[in-house]
């Protein structure tokens, strides 16, 4: 009894994995392999950023990770903060990013991981006079700063049933490579410790607000 009851099961896994085979051939076959080239995108000139001001915006110089970047500045009092966004796509590795894409490089291993629940990881680190803040934004889950975690993130949020369709039929890749790389930065007039947190705190109040904002105005596909 019990091998017939197994047997149809076994029967019904062996068809759908074929059927799913011959639709992952057929859009080979049928669908063209897309070209390798950036979709075009421009970020906004303005953000809004609770407690700040939009003081400037301008373009950043392109790169070839980037498919667009941005640069704001903000003042609040007598602070001053200064974002920079670049929509990235790749492996989302942030110590590369600011070792190959600014001049803080070999310095980005000073770079130390936080956690902030319901937005994901960042990382913070001093670098000649300024406190820094960056992490990646994805298009779905948390924050990531290493290529680890976005590789994680990549599988917990792409690899679900839902996106097996449009990947399919080639409306979308199955893994979206995409990021909000962002790097945030205030002066600091002292490496103390305590002079360092208070910037920190501050950089960490302004990100959470940053990300709160993007995740529902994360560029489309």
């Amino acid at each position: 009894m019990v091998n017939t009851i197994r047997q149809p099961a076994r029967m019904a896994v062996l068809v759908l994995s074929f059927s799913g085979a011959l639709l992952v051939l057929g859009k080979a076959i049928v669908v063209p392999k897309a070209a390798e080239t950036q979709p075009s995108y421009a970020l906004p000139a303005t953000v809004p950023l609770s407690d700040w001001q939009t003081a400037s915006s301008e373009s950043l110089q392109p790169m070839p990770e980037a498919i667009a970047g941005q640069a704001y500045q903000y003042r609040h009092s007598d602070q001053s903060l200064k974002v920079e966004l670049r929509y990235m796509t790749g492996d989302g590795d942030v110590n590369r990013f600011l070792f190959v894409h600014t001049p803080i490089r070999q310095e980005n291993n000073r770079l130390v991981l936080k956690y902030q629940p319901s937005i994901g990881f960042y990382g913070v680190l001093p670098y000649q006079g300024r406190a820094y803040l960056s992490a990646c934004m994805n298009p779905r889950g948390e924050s990531t700063v290493t290529a680890q975690q976005f590789v994680q993130n990549l599988r917990t949020h792409d690899l679900i049933p839902a996106r097996l369709l449009p990947w399919l039929t080639g409306q979308q890749p199955l893994l979206d490579r995409r990021c909000l790389w962002t790097l945030m930065s205030v002066p600091v007039t002292q490496a103390d410790s305590a002079t360092l947190n208070k910037a920190y705190k501050t950089l960490e109040t302004a990100w959470f607000s940053w990300y709160r904002w993007w995740q529902p105005n994360f560029p489309p596909t």
